[in-house]
Formats: C-alpha cells, sequence, structure tokens
C-alpha cells in the first residue's frame, strides 16, 4: 500500500508550500489537488509548487484529482498537464473522471463514459506528440493538432522513447466506468473516492479486471486507489465533529455508494434539502454516525490504522487522505507522517 495526500483548492499557496515540505520529510509519493468547481482552479495551485517538486530529490508526484472534460476541453487538459509535466521535469500525473456539481450551473451531462472515453484518447494523443486523426461523438481530434510552444533544452518526452509516460487515472466509484479503465492501454489505474467499504472496494477491483481482461492486459499492473477526506486528532471528539461538517456538501453526491453501505434515502434526501436551503448546520445534524464511518476516515492515528488496515484486501494499492480545511492541515499530516506510515512501512 502507497500512501499520498490530496487537497482542496481552499486555502492561500503557502499553506501548500508547508503541506508539500511536509509531504516530502515523510515519504508520500503522491500531492492530488482537488479540482472541484467553484474553488480555486489545481492548474494554479499546482504551477505554484512544481518548482519545489523539480528540485526535490524525493519521488513526490504532483497532479489535478479529479478534473473533468466538461468543464475544460480534452486539448486544454492536455497542454496543461503537458506543461505541469515539464515544469516538474516528469513528476506529474492526470486524474480525469465525470467531475461533480454541473447542476449548479446548469450544465448537463449526456454520455459521460463515452464523453471520458473520447476525452483520455485525445488527450493521451497530445502529449504524446502523436499526428494522428481521431473522430469521436463528443471529442475528435486532426492530424493537425499539436502544441504550440518548444519545451527547455533536453526536456521533450514526446521524442524520447526512455522519457516517463503521464500516469492518467479515472477518478470514479462507477463499476462500469472501472471496466472502461481496466480496457484502456492508456489509463495507469482508477482511484475511488470516499468509500470505505471494502466489499464495494472489491467490487470494483474486480470490474477493474474484467475490463483488462477483455483487452488482453495485466490485470495486475493496474492500480486501484483511494482518497477520501480525512480528519486525524489527538482529540477523538473533535475529529468526529469536524469529519460529519466535512461530509454534509458531498453527501448527496455519494449514491449509489450511499444504497450500497446502507444508508437511510430519508438521511440523504433530507441532507440535500438543507443544503439547497443553504442550511449547513441542519444538513450536518441528519448526518448519521453510519454515514461517517462509511465516507470518512476520521479519529485518532490509532483509529485511521485500524480503518486503512480492513481495506488492506480489497484490492487496493493506493490510499491518499484527503485535507484542505487550513493551518490545522500540517498537525493532521505530522500525525499521519509520524504514527501511521510508519505502522504499515513496518509491516
Amino acid at each position: 500500500m502507497k500512501f499520498g495526500l490530496a487537497f482542496q483548492a481552499s486555502q492561500p499557496d503557502a499553506h501548500y508550500l508547508k503541506c508539500l515540505n511536509l509531504a516530502n520529510r515523510y515519504g508520500f509519493d503522491m500531492f492530488q489537488v482537488y479540482d472541484d468547481l467553484l474553488f480555486k482552479p489545481a492548474w494554479t495551485v499546482l504551477d505554484r509548487i512544481a518548482p519545489y517538486v523539480r528540485h526535490s530529490k524525493t519521488k513526490l508526484t504532483i497532479g489535478p484529482g479529479v478534473t473533468n472534460p466538461f468543464h475544460y476541453h480534452p486539448a486544454i487538459i492536455a497542454a496543461y498537464i503537458s506543461y505541469l509535466n515539464q515544469e516538474t521535469r516528469g513528476k506529474a500525473f492526470l486524474m480525469i473522471g465525470r467531475g461533480a456539481f454541473h447542476d449548479v450551473v446548469g450544465l448537463s451531462i449526456k454520455h459521460p463514459m463515452r464523453a471520458l472515453r473520447e476525452a483520455i484518447i485525445v488527450i493521451d494523443s497530445l502529449i504524446q506528440g502523436k499526428s494522428a486523426s481521431f473522430s469521436g461523438e463528443q471529442f475528435s481530434l486532426t492530424s493537425e493538432a499539436k502544441f504550440r510552444w518548444t519545451p527547455p533544452k533536453g526536456w521533450n518526452p514526446s521524442r524520447n522513447s526512455k522519457a516517463k509516460r503521464i500516469p492518467i487515472w479515472i477518478g470514479t466509484w462507477g463499476p462500469k466506468t472501472c471496466q472502461i479503465a481496466g480496457g484502456m492501454r492508456q489509463v495507469t489505474g482508477v482511484m475511488v473516492s470516499s468509500v470505505l467499504d471494502p466489499r464495494y472496494i472489491a467490487l470494483l477491483r474486480k470490474n477493474l479486471e474484467l475490463g483488462a481482461t477483455a483487452a488482453n492486459r495485466d490485470a495486475k499492473s493496474l492500480e486501484l486507489g483511494l482518497v477520501s477526506g480525512t480528519v486525524v486528532s489527538k482529540n477523538r471528539d473533535l475529529a468526529f465533529k469536524l469529519a460529519r461538517e466535512s461530509l454534509a456538501p458531498y453527501l448527496p453526491y455519494l449514491i449509489p455508494m450511499t444504497e450500497f453501505v446502507g444508508i437511510d434515502k430519508n438521511e440523504v434526501e433530507g441532507v440535500r434539502e438543507a443544503l439547497a436551503r443553504r442550511d449547513l448546520k441542519l444538513a450536518t445534524s441528519l448526518v448519521s454516525e453510519k454515514s461517517v464511518d462509511a465516507f470518512k476516515p476520521w479519529g485518532t492515528p490509532d483509529d485511521i490504522i485500524e480503518q486503512v488496515s480492513r481495506l488492506m484486501k480489497s484490492g487496493l494499492t493506493r490510499f491518499n487522505f484527503g485535507f484542505g480545511r487550513g493551518p490545522e492541515d500540517l498537525e493532521g499530516i505530522r500525525l499521519l507522517g509520524t504514527k501511521v506510515l510508519p505502522y504499515f512501512s513496518s509491516k
């Protein structure tokens, strides 16, 4: 099991630099910035920290997750991630999915899985420097499409067969999308959001392997990661309070996982209605402890160790702990780095 960190893009730039230093110190190998609508664009945060990653001697990689092809055209995403990879000298990754919160801007998404597959083909073609036409139903590419800037001397991965390919992850919690991911040779793996039920993770791993088998891929080469907003503290009661508050705005978007883990539909609808009235306090009060346990790693370092341990045999290859609330993130990362990671590295 490998471990990374993930962040909401809501804090001052200096905060992410502090978190980056801690990530390097404790050996986290992935630094993911959520590209959620109406937060700061993940790309601006990543560009800010890129020079520090480039000069780091660790294996830490950085990237957006999850970005989507409905807020940015795939060609724009390809340009962003190629530039980030250039500025970090090969330490970038991309996570792409169907995204969320489209409803708040009145965006209707049609055939999202098909669009996602086409977007990845377009992105991969551009970042590999291929001169090939592609005609999809939602996204297309002509053979003339190529980046119009000159990489630094000695750095042009598209012309260097030894250069590391930019890892492309699909962010999803859908079994069908996992099959698509397994069947696409451009895809490194799947990053699942939130759900902590080992049965659900095992279901997604099975579908990932089904897709790989159908495409004659080695299923064992595919990664399956989990990212979830994490609240770790020496004060267990405070950790639960913060975890409950942070889950409320997202709970209505976690269907069908809520149904799978047995969360009452009335709870989900009640939270949705409270959020529609902008009553976060009421929405939080309606979130049950069962929901918090199902979707949020929370508690003391020992609690986090127990929660991650339950997932070890589900098919996961990595766990990214989510942060982004503010200065208290630093203490949480320190607790993970000094208590949780050493526990698993000793196994």
